[in-house]
């Protein structure tokens, strides 16, 4: 898998690589949780969801004995997505200074931080990955694109100038 990540990000050097993982499954050693954690890292996937283990009825799994504590998978799903996090951190900011496409979602709350639009950049999943604040998009309406400037990260998301007003809208 590593060289094909590899080959995927020499051929197209803007993608976003992502995957999920499960913590806690019966049987899982420390030892498999350090080797999951190490490929994380090495991999630096751009998003990685992590869930812990739950038996599900009719699963091949759910035979066997549930031998991680329920305490121990939610301390290995906080350490691995504080892994993330960082690793989140250093690709986004790969990209700030950059001027790309943001798809409006919503309009922001005007009592919030100065965004007065709430998007996401191409490899940013509705609903399961950050979002991108822009500031000064004009009227966009959801839909259209703002073309924007990445001025700043935190953790998942962007901070965003708007350097034109409303581009196009979708369909």
């Amino acid at each position: 898998m590593r060289e094909k990540v590899a080959l995927l990000r020499d051929a197209v050097p803007e993608i976003a690589v992502r995957t999920t993982a499960i913590v806690g499954f019966p049987g899982e050693t420390d030892h498999d949780f350090q080797e999951l954690c190490d490929f994380a890292e090495e991999i630096g996937f751009e998003r990685l969801g992590v869930f812990t283990y739950s038996e599900q009825e009719g699963t091949r799994a759910a035979q066997y004995p549930d031998d991680v504590p329920d305490q121990v998978k939610r301390a290995r799903q906080e350490e691995l997505t504080e892994i993330q996090r960082a690793i989140s951190g250093e690709r986004l900011a790969r990209y700030l200074g950059k001027t790309t496409e943001v798809l409006v979602d919503r309009v922001a709350d005007p009592d919030g931080d100065g965004a007065t639009h709430v998007g996401r950049v191409m490899w940013q999943a509705d609903d399961v990955d950050g979002v991108t604040y822009v500031a000064q998009g004009g009227w966009a309406r959801p839909g259209e694109f703002v073309t924007a400037t990445l001025v700043d990260s935190e953790d998942y998301d962007f901070h965003a100038v708007a350097v034109g007003g409303r581009q196009s809208a979708i369909g």
